[in-house]
């Protein structure tokens, strides 16, 4: 099982208001759903390299912005909602922040945070 799936299954165990078997659950068989989608979609589309892919999209969602400070403009419009509610889950995963590190999409990244604030989700 891929190490990145495991860990992003036991946060996400750990962070949600689960029972103890609900968190193993979670943990174990939610690690190997993930692991199965991800080689299905790697395949169906190609991947050979996930960091490589994820670094291109994000680059090509960075030159999209054409200077801007959202795709919307001056506020953030539902394209940049929609990218930001896919990366804000890895974000503090180690993928998420090598993400921040090698792309351009830190500046972009930080905006959003300010402008969405904190997540709303359920604290345990």
């Amino acid at each position: 099982m891929a190490p990145s799936s495991f860990n992003h299954a036991v946060l996400v165990s750990m962070l949600c208001n689960f029972s103890f078997t609900e968190r193993i659950t979670v943990k174990y068989a939610g690690a190997a759903a993930m692991y199965f989608v991800s080689k299905n979609l790697k395949k169906k589309y190609n991947i050979t390299d996930e960091r490589a892919a994820l670094y291109e999209a994000v680059e090509t969602w960075v030159d999209a912005l054409n200077g801007r400070e959202f795709l919307g403009g001056s506020k953030p419009n539902l394209a940049d909602l929609a990218v930001f509610g896919v990366l804000r889950p890895i974000r503090y995963l180690r993928s998420g922040r090598d993400m921040v590190e090698q792309t351009r999409i830190g500046d972009w990244y930080t905006r959003m945070e300010n402008a969405v604030g904190e997540s709303s989700r359920m604290k345990a």
